[in-house]
């Protein structure tokens, strides 16, 4: 049991010395994955709304010749390229979701390392590794230890920490500095501007943020720069500033060093809000299996719990307004009715299915009106932040077809397979703002895959870039 105000010096001490060789065979797999994916989401990224607008505004900062912001090839300071890299890498909702508590464990911390670890130089693939691993094992491991439960952590408050430790570790910071960076990251935590109703984009841009400042954090603390003492515990930590109460310690120290968080999620296979994933699982599940058609379909009935109906499924009269007839890609990628409609007329959910032609097809929006979600309290019941959910499908010939979904695919009880994250990589790839040449794209996941062999993962900033 962790004593009063010692957690952050148990914390610190850790993370100064952690190193690559004590990740398992599935913290490095799993590592490997996460960074493969989360440099993709940057990819797509790139194209979506907002990308322009943030790498304008982030070369006010300055240029430096520093750190590459990717797909554009550009460098900037680096803590303007994490801003840029990660606000692209949150931009299509597909970045890794933890279905326990909701947390985006890797969008922040990846951008973060790799913009830090490009100024500095000369950082190895193990020691990146072993960056990465930690700082996300960090950022869920407090997530889990939040009360009350079941949680949902949002990234743009875990972010700043974990991607801080992430950037510490590639820093190569000792105890002291490690406290420091910690200290001046909680500075930077943030639980406010989230949105996700069209036309914000604020949402993706908290996570830029967050990257941004593990990398300022880090920087600092090198520099000098003392951090505050105690972070977590007591009356001004984290968890009694924001949750009124004290965190499940044990959750956070529990096989520190031996079990790392990482290898419990799971990429997202759909580009959307993860609470509409389980009925899009489900849908799919059902065309496969009774080859369903799309003009068979009479009615959709999709069960959900109150908060999926809060937020994705539609609670008031002018919410379901947004939910049926989405306004931008945000309120699409926040509706069951939407994202049900296009899974069953194209029988997937992929990035073309969130396209300005998609959102206004008539076609899309006729079958979004023959989707209804209906209440069904029992179904918040649970553990996980991500709920079960029930997917009815009648048909016109009055035939009728069920699936309950308590892991939507991605999670690791339904997983997505290493050939397909690989395959998944290179779609992502496929939506840069600036076309990559495919031997790019193959050597760079030749380059992750193979990162306890590389020298200076620098090397990776070229092939990403047009």
């Amino acid at each position: 049991m962790i004593g009063s105000g010692t957690l952050t010096k148990t914390l610190t001490s850790y993370f100064a010395r952690v190193g690559y060789d004590a990740l398992n065979d599935d913290a490095i797999r799993s590592t490997k994955e996460h960074i493969l994916y989360t440099l993709g989401t940057v990819l797509a990224g790139s194209s979506a709304p907002g990308a322009e607008e943030v790498f304008t505004g982030a070369r006010a900062f300055g240029a430096g010749n520093e750190s590459t912001v990717l797909v554009r090839g550009e460098k900037l300071p680096a803590p303007a390229a994490a801003l840029v890299n990660a606000t692209m890498a949150h931009s299509r909702e597909l970045d890794i979701n933890d279905d326990r508590i909701a947390y985006k464990s890797t969008v922040a911390v990846v951008p973060a390392a790799l913009a830090l670890a490009e100024k500095i130089g000369g950082v190895s693939g193990k020691d990146f590794l072993a960056a990465v691993c930690v700082g996300v094992d960090f950022g869920i491991r407090l997530g889990l230890a939040t009360n009350p439960k079941p949680v949902h952590a949002q990234a743009i408050a875990l972010g700043p920490l974990a991607a801080a430790v992430a950037c510490g570790k590639v820093l190569r910071l000792d105890e002291s500095g490690m406290a420091d960076t910690l200290g001046i990251a909680y500075c930077r935590v943030s639980f406010t501007g989230n949105s996700t109703v069209s036309p914000s984009l604020t949402k993706r841009l908290g996570i830029g943020f967050a990257a941004q400042s593990g990398v300022l954090a880090a920087l600092l603390a090198r520099a000098g720069f003392p951090g505050a003492g105690e972070v977590l515990q007591g009356r001004g930590g984290y968890f009694n500033f924001f949750y009124r109460q004290e965190g499940d310690y044990d959750a956070i120290t529990d096989q520190l060093g031996s079990r790392f968080e990482i290898v419990e999620v799971g990429p997202k296979p759909f580009p959307s809000c993860r609470y509409t994933h389980p009925a899009v699982t489900g849908v799919l599940k059902l065309l496969r299996e009774h080859s369903i058609r799309s003009e068979d379909i009479e009615e959709v009935r999709v069960h959900i719990g109150e908060r999926d109906m809060r937020s994705v499924g539609g609670w008031t009269d002018e919410d379901k307004k947004k939910k049926y007839r989405p306004e931008g890609v945000v309120d699409a990628q926040f509706s069951i009715p939407y994202t049900v409609a296009a899974t069953l007329l194209f029988g997937r959910l992929s990035l073309e299915e969130f396209t300005e032609a998609k959102l206004r097809s008539e076609q899309v929006l006729a079958m979004a009106g023959r989707v209804k979600t209906v209440l069904d309290p029992e179904l918040d019941k649970g553990p996980m932040d991500v709920k079960p959910q029930l997917v009815e499908i009648m048909t016109r010939a009055k035939k009728s077809f069920s699936e309950r979904v308590e892991y939507p695919r991605g999670n690791p009880k339904n997983p997505v397979t290493s050939d397909e994250l690989v395959k998944s990589f290179g779609v992502m790839a496929g939506y840069a703002a600036k076309p990559l040449a495919k031997a790019k794209i193959d050597d760079a996941t030749d380059f992750v895959l193979g990162l306890e062999k590389v020298q200076d993962v620098a090397a990776i900033a070229p092939l990403l870039s047009a």
